[in-house]
C-alpha cells in the first residue's frame, strides 16, 4: 500500500510540474518559443522553476515507490499522471477566459483510465518477485533501448522519412520504461554503492537519451502523433519486462487474469483516448507542449 500511495504522489508531482511548465512556457513571449532564448525569461519565473523543482521531487517518489514496490504496479501507476494533469490543468485555465477547456471525451477518456487502473491494481495481486535483475539481461534490455533511439535518430535524418514524430515518440516510451527499470535496479543497492556502480551512469544516459527523443517529437510534428505512443509504451514495456527482469507474477487464474486483461485493456485505450483528445488542443511546438516529460521514467 506504501509503495501504491508513493507512486500516486510522484504521479501527483509530475502533472503538477507538467501543468506549472505548461503554463509558464505559454505565458512567455511568443517570439522565444521553440529556441534557447526561451530559456531566459523561463528561469525568471517563479511558476516554471517551482514546476522543475515539483519534478525533481516526483523522480524521488517514484525511486521510493520502486523501492518498496514492484515495477508491474507502480508503472501503469504513473500513467494515471495524465488523469491528474487534464484535472490539474482545467482547474488553472478556467481563470483564463481565452484558454480552452477539457471537453466531454476527454473526461471520459481520463474515467477509463482511472476505472482500468483500478480494475488492474486490484486483481494484479504479483508476486513480490526479487530486488535485483540478471545484469547480462538488464544491459541488454539498456543496449536495446539506446538502438531503438539510434534506429529513430536514422530514420528521423532520412529527407523522405514520414511520421517522424511517432518514431521518436516510440523510442521515448521505450527509453523511459527501461529507464525506470534501471531506477528500480538503482533504489534496490545501497547508496553508498550508486557511484561506482554500472547502474547510476546507464540510468543517466538512458534517461538523458529518452528527454533528447521526447524534444525530437515534439519539434518533428503534432503532439498528437507522439503523445499517445509515449504514454502506452512507456508502462506496458516496463510491466512487459517486469517477470523477465525481477520475477513479478501477476495472481493466477482464469478470472483473475481475465480482469487483468480487461483492465490494462481499458487503461491502454483510455490513455490512447486520453493523450489523442488533450494532444489535440495543444500547440505542435515542442517547448510550448503541455506534456514535456521529466525524468521519471
Amino acid at each position: 500500500m506504501t509503495a501504491v500511495l508513493l507512486a500516486l504522489a510522484a504521479a501527483l508531482s509530475f502533472a503538477i510540474a507538467t501543468v506549472m511548465q505548461h503554463r509558464g512556457a505559454a505565458d512567455t513571449a511568443p517570439d522565444g518559443v521553440g529556441s534557447t532564448r526561451m530559456l531566459g525569461p523561463l528561469l525568471r519565473r517563479p511558476a516554471w522553476l517551482i514546476g522543475q523543482a515539483t519534478a525533481g521531487l516526483g523522480f524521488v517518489l517514484h525511486g521510493a515507490a520502486l523501492r518498496g514496490g514492484l515495477v508491474v504496479i507502480v508503472q501503469p501507476l504513473l500513467s494515471s499522471g495524465l488523469v491528474l494533469t487534464l484535472a490539474l490543468g482545467a482547474l488553472v485555465d478556467r481563470r483564463y477566459p481565452g484558454r480552452p477547456l477539457p471537453g466531454r471525451a476527454q473526461w471520459t477518456a481520463a474515467g477509463v483510465v482511472a476505472v482500468g487502473l483500478a480494475l488492474f491494481a486490484t486483481t494484479a495481486r504479483p508476486t513480490s518477485g526479487r530486488a535485483s535483475a540478471p545484469t547480462a539481461l538488464l544491459a541488454a534490455c539498456v543496449i536495446a533501448s539506446l538502438l531503438v533511439a539510434v534506429a529513430a535518430h536514422l530514420w528521423g535524418r532520412h529527407p523522405g522519412a514520414t511520421h517522424r514524430a511517432t518514431v521518436f515518440g516510440v523510442a521515448t516510451g521505450v527509453g523511459f520504461a527501461i529507464t525506470g527499470l534501471l531506477l528500480k535496479e538503482l533504489v534496490g543497492l545501497p547508496p553508498g554503492s550508486w557511484a561506482t556502480t554500472w547502474t547510476t551512469p546507464a540510468l543517466l544516459l538512458t534517461g538523458g537519451v529518452s528527454v533528447l527523443m521526447a524534444q525530437r517529437a515534439y519539434q518533428a510534428g503534432p503532439l498528437v502523433e507522439s503523445v499517445p505512443v509515449m504514454a502506452v509504451l512507456e508502462p506496458v514495456v516496463a510491466s512487459a519486462l517486469a517477470y523477465p527482469l525481477y520475477g513479478e507474477r501477476l495472481a493466477p487464474g482464469l478470472l483473475a487474469h481475465t480482469a487483468q486483461t480487461l483492465g490494462a485493456l481499458m487503461l491502454v485505450v483510455g490513455l490512447v483516448w486520453l493523450a489523442r483528445r488533450s494532444a489535440g488542443s495543444e500547440q505542435p511546438n515542442a517547448t510550448e507542449g503541455g506534456f514535456q516529460r521529466p525524468l521519471s521514467a
